[in-house]
Order: C-alpha cells, then sequence, then structure tokens
C-alpha cells in the first residue's frame, strides 16, 4: 500500500463534483447566456443548503407552446459521474451547435446538477441512507424538501400541459459495461406512453454512441425491483403526469476506461442530441400519419 505522507487526505472514486460546482457552472452559463440561462434556488435542504438550479430557454416562444424537459443528478451522492452527465448536457444546451438552438427554442429545460447536496457536501454515499433513501423519496409526503420543490415545479408543468420528459441521472453498479435506461414498467404505460419510451429510446441508441455506447436493452424498475418502486423518482413522475411523458434514469457506467469527466461529458451531450431529435417527433400526438 502507498504510504501517505500527510495529516489528512481526501479519496474520490470517480471525478469529484460538489454542489459548489454546480452553481458556479450555472452561474458561469448565466453570466455569459443571460437571455438564456436563469439561476434559481431550487430548495434548501434539511441541514440549510442550497439546491442551486437553472432553467434555460431562449427566443420568443411563449412557455405554454413549448416542451417541458426536468434534468436531475446525484439523488445518490457517490455517483458523481452522473452530474458529470449532467455537465455535458447543460454545455451543449448553452453551446452554439444549431441542435441545441432548436432545443433551447423549443423547450424550457430545468437542470438540478445534484439533488441530495447535504449527502455530498458532508461525502456520505448516500443510496440506502437512513432515514430515507433520496430515490425512494418520490412520496406524497417526501423527508427531503428539495424533492417535494422538485414535485412541484414537475406538477405545475404539468398541469400547463407544458411537461414532456424527465431523466434522472444516476452511475450503476461496477459490473455494468455501457450506460442504459431504467424505465417505468411498461404495463404502467399508456400506450402513448409506451410508443414515445420506444422513439426516445431509438433516438438515444444512434446519439449515444461511444466512447460510453449505450447498452441496446433498457431495464424496467416495478415491484419485483424494489419495496418503495412507487417512490422511485421516475415512476412517481410516471404516475403523476400526462400519459405521453417519458420518465427515465440514465444509468452511466463508471467502471470502464472511458468513465472520466470527458467520457461523461460526451455522454451528456449525446443525450441532449437524442432529446432534440425524439422532440421532433411530436411526443404529444395521440396519432400518426
Amino acid at each position: 500500500a502507498a504510504k501517505i505522507d500527510t495529516a489528512s487526505a481526501l479519496f474520490a472514486w470517480g471525478p469529484v463534483f460538489t454542489p459548489t460546482d454546480g452553481a458556479n457552472l450555472i452561474e458561469q452559463a448565466a453570466k455569459q447566456h443571460p437571455d438564456w440561462v436563469t439561476p434559481y434556488e431550487l430548495a434548501k435542504t434539511r441541514e440549510g443548503r442550497t439546491v442551486p438550479a437553472a432553467v434555460v430557454r431562449a427566443g420568443p416562444k411563449p412557455d405554454a407552446e413549448r416542451y417541458g424537459l426536468w434534468v436531475q443528478a446525484r439523488q445518490h451522492a457517490w455517483e458523481s459521474g452522473g452530474s458529470w452527465v449532467g455537465v455535458g448536457l447543460f454545455r451543449w444546451l448553452t453551446s452554439d451547435d444549431p441542435r441545441a438552438a432548436w432545443l433551447r427554442e423549443n423547450a424550457v429545460v430545468h437542470y438540478v446538477p445534484v439533488m441530495d447536496v447535504d449527502s455530498v457536501a458532508t461525502g456520505n454515499g448516500g443510496k440506502g441512507q437512513n432515514p430515507q433513501d433520496h430515490n425512494r423519496d418520490w412520496s406524497a409526503k417526501p423527508h427531503f424538501p428539495e424533492v417535494a420543490a422538485a414535485q412541484k415545479k414537475i406538477l405545475g408543468l404539468n398541469a400547463a400541459g407544458a411537461f414532456d420528459f424527465f431523466v434522472d441521472l444516476h452511475n450503476p453498479g461496477a459490473s455494468e459495461p455501457k450506460p442504459y435506461f431504467f424505465t417505468s414498467p411498461y404495463e404502467e404505460l399508456s400506450e402513448l406512453g409506451r410508443r414515445n419510451v420506444e422513439r426516445f429510446v431509438a433516438a438515444a441508441r444512434t446519439e449515444i454512441n461511444g466512447p460510453l455506447p449505450l447498452e441496446p436493452k433498457q431495464k424496467s424498475s416495478g415491484a419485483s425491483y424494489s419495496p418503495k418502486w412507487r417512490e422511485i423518482s421516475k415512476n412517481w413522475v410516471t404516475f403523476n403526469t400526462r400519459p405521453h411523458v417519458v420518465a427515465v434514469t440514465l444509468e452511466t457506467a463508471w467502471n470502464t476506461p472511458a468513465s472520466t469527466a470527458e467520457g461523461y461529458r460526451i455522454v451528456g451531450k449525446q443525450l441532449g442530441l437524442a432529446l432534440e431529435a425524439y422532440l421532433k417527433t411530436s411526443p404529444r400526438q395521440t396519432t400518426t400519419e
């Protein structure tokens, strides 16, 4: 074992990304693009810390005529790769790529770089924590203020007819070599919802093509996955929003040579490209021509 010749040391199993990094990323983007990026505080945590967030939109189109998207990361604090995937998506969304410009002009995108700010700030893992796992807290009475605040925002968008897509960014187990999506159980989806999941996943397979290519098959988290499966964030979204809404968890592999900050950022950009392609399929239409 290597000797550490210092009074204290910090260790990380993945590229570090703190709540301060998230706040700084949003602040810098807002300074560079004040007409596109609006920072806001999603909530104060149970320990009094700020949960930074931002909304991205551009152009004159009214919000009621736009698609509504919610992107969040780090419900499990140790899964730092999720935050880096979010960074890649956010940086692409605020870039000069014409496809990013289309998304800004036709959607309202809410972005939360770190959800479990307290656990990230104190160096805790977060998954399976007592008294509540963040990603089992999406109930009628959440333990965490940031979960309640996210629910309120999403329900407001949905009530206005302006909500279409939710993604929660995670890292999976060590044996998973490729990124993949968790979806809600297909039997819980409407016909339109199943069609939209298939359209989105098809777009993602095309766009998320390396260095961390997408696993062709997605997984489902239902009753056999967890006793609290209904309180998993994407499942809560499925049960509490309109039938066309797609809600997924993206698990981006961490135990590979490409699982670096740069590799994760590329996946985030590719996720953005997939969202742009998917939204152009008119996901709210109940019939196809």
